[in-house]
C-alpha cells in the first residue's frame, strides 16, 4: 500500500493544528523531518483503522462465545435467596459468582442499554443483546481465569473453556493474548502512536483466540484482515 505523494501540503501549518506534543514521537522517529513525520502520522491513522476493523471481528466473536457459555452455565446455578435455579439470561439474573466478578459492569451496561433503547425506540425495555452491546472488552477479559481467583478458575473449567474447543495451549496463554489485544484496543481508542507496537504479535494474538473458537471463522478473519499489509507500508525514516 503506497502512500500518495504529499503535494500542496503546508507541513508547518499542519504541525500547528496537530500540535507539537502530538507530533513529537513521529518527529523523533524521523530525525525531526517534518514532512516524514506527517507521513508517519498518516500511517499511524491507517494502521489504527486496520486494527479497529480487526477488533470488530475479534471482540464480537469473543463476546458471543463467552455469552453462549455463560447463558448455559447460569441456568445451572441455584439462587441462594430463593432456592430456585437462575435463568439463562445472566445479564439480568446473574448467579452470585458472576455478580461478584462483573456485577458493577452489568449494572452500568444495563443502564446504558436502557437509555439507548429509549432514545432509539421510545421504549425503556432493554433486551439481552442490548446489554451485551454495552459491555466492554475489559469485562470479557476480566471474566477469564486468574490464578489467584478460585471462582474464575471454576467458571473457566465448568463453563468458559468449552467455548474454545480448539485451544492447543494453556489457558493462561489465551488470557495473555486477550489481555494484549485489550491493551492495544485502548491505545487505538485513545489515538496513541503505535510506532513501537509489534503488529505481527498482536495479529497473532487475535488469530490465536479466534482459532481456538472456530478455525473456519479464522479463515474468514484472515482473508479480510489488513493489519499485515498496512504494517508493511510503514514509511521509512
Amino acid at each position: 500500500m503506497a502512500h500518495a505523494p504529499q503535494t500542496g501540503i503546508d507541513h508547518t501549518a499542519l504541525e500547528q493544528r496537530l500540535s507539537s506534543p502530538r507530533l513529537t514521537p513521529y518527529l523523533a522517529a524521523t530525525g525531526q523531518d517534518r514532512k516524514k513525520a506527517i507521513a508517519l502520522y498518516q500511517w499511524n491513522i491507517e494502521v489504527s483503522g486496520a486494527i479497529y476493523e480487526a477488533l470488530h471481528v475479534f471482540e464480537v466473536i469473543l463476546r458471543n462465545t463467552l455469552d453462549d457459555r455463560l447463558c448455559k452455565w447460569n441456568a445451572t446455578q441455584t439462587n441462594p435467596a430463593t432456592g430456585q435455579l437462575h435463568g439463562n439470561d445472566w445479564v439480568f439474573d446473574p448467579a452470585p459468582l458472576l455478580q461478584r466478578i462483573c456485577g458493577k459492569d452489568l449494572g452500568v451496561a444495563r443502564g446504558r442499554a436502557t437509555q439507548s433503547v429509549s432514545k432509539r425506540a421510545g421504549s425503556a425495555v432493554a433486551r439481552h443483546e442490548d446489554v451485551l452491546a454495552q459491555l466492554t472488552l475489559g469485562t470479557w477479559r476480566f471474566l477469564l481465569p486468574a490464578k489467584r481467583d478460585p471462582g474464575k478458575q471454576s467458571l473457566w473449567q465448568n463453563a468458559l473453556s468449552h467455548g474454545f474447543p480448539n485451544l492447543q495451549r494453556p489457558a493462561n496463554q489465551l488470557v495473555a493474548a486477550v489481555h494484549s489485544v485489550y491493551q492495544l484496543r485502548n491505545r487505538v481508542a485513545h489515538l496513541e502512536p503505535l510506532l513501537r507496537t509489534n503488529l505481527q504479535a498482536e495479529y497473532k494474538n487475535m488469530r490465536t483466540v479466534i482459532d481456538a473458537v472456530d478455525p473456519k471463522t479464522l479463515v474468514w478473519f484472515t482473508s479480510i484482515n489488513r493489519i499485515a499489509a498496512v504494517g508493511r507500508a510503514r514509511p521509512r525514516p
